[in-house]
């Protein structure tokens, strides 16, 4: 199998001042709380202190604007729960309930997830995959073309280009070895993989491409070189898939494999939560009067 070879921009740095060097910055105030830092806001009672926002130092933004902005939307949260609070038509025994609902649903739902991280089997086999996809087709139609593709993208001042103006056609079983000796030298984007089909709009993406009739370009087979803003692209549709055909089981497989997990999981949360009712059950915890 070949290897896709891509070749990106340099990433670039994010930089950003902690709120730490910020907050330390501001010596203690010596009537704040000395365990929590200085007090930043205060609503009435409530109070938020330097320590309470110190997880905003692990932002990727500006970190004064963003505790600026957290202190003014805390404040605000504040004045609003007070006149709540306060106010005769808000009914809190219905708060309470959706609160306790919500809190127990958290610790069911993280009950579960620590033992499906135990119990949970994620090897899916060949079998299991090509069963899924037998009896799920409708599940798999193609909305567009996939296809098999060589494409290069080399610049205009590169050497030999005419020693693959030939071989991007792989018209010969040497071809091949020509076009990726040469692309790890000179070529600024490279693709090609015989065993995996990828969408014909992907390629759109990295190439282009103006004012092509797909269907056609696509059944055709196009090989195609052009050249556009300083570099000479080549492009030879391999193989194809007619767009409204079942996709190939080889492009689903990581899909299939995923959803078959997934139904383990559902299977596996209810097969856990009945498991802890019927042993309350059975150990005599549970009276129903």
């Amino acid at each position: 199998m070949h290897a896709l070879k891509k070749i990106l921009n340099p990433t670039t740095r994010l930089t950003f001042t902690g709120l730490l060097v910020l907050v330390v910055s501001v010596s203690l105030s010596c009537n704040g709380n000395k365990d929590k830092g200085r007090v930043i806001a205060q609503v009435g009672e409530h109070e938020l202190y330097e320590t309470d926002v110190q997880f905003l130092a692990y932002t990727q933004l500006d970190s004064a604007a963003v505790v600026s902005h957290y202190v003014e939307e805390w404040v605000a949260e504040q004045i609003l729960v007070s006149e709540a609070e306060k106010d005769e038509n808000v009914d809190m025994q219905a708060i309470d309930r959706r609160i306790e609902e919500f809190r127990n649903d958290l610790l069911i739902h993280q009950l579960e997830d620590k033992r499906i991280e135990v119990q949970l089997d994620t090897t899916v086999s060949t079998t299991e995959i090509e069963a899924y996809y037998k009896d799920h087709q409708a599940d798999f139609q193609l909305n567009d073309y996939l296809v098999k593709v060589l494409y290069l993208k080399i610049p205009l001042d590169a050497p030999d280009i005419d020693k693959i103006g030939g071989a991007y056609k792989l018209r010969n079983d040497e071809d091949i070895e020509t076009i990726e000796t040469y692309a790890k030298m000179y070529a600024s984007n490279f693709y090609y993989d015989i065993e995996s089909w990828i969408y014909f709009d992907d390629i759109l993406k990295e190439i282009p491409l103006h004012d092509i009739n797909k269907d056609r370009f696509i059944l055709k087979r196009s090989k195609i070189r052009f050249e556009e803003t300083g570099f000479y692209y080549f492009l030879n549709i391999v193989d194809y898939k007619l767009k409204n055909s079942t996709s190939p089981i080889s492009f689903e497989r990581e899909n299939i494999k995923a959803r078959i997990i997934n139904l383990r999981i559902k299977d596996l949360r209810q097969t856990i939560k009945n498991d802890i009712i019927k042993k309350a059950y059975d150990n005599g915890k549970v009276t129903i009067y």
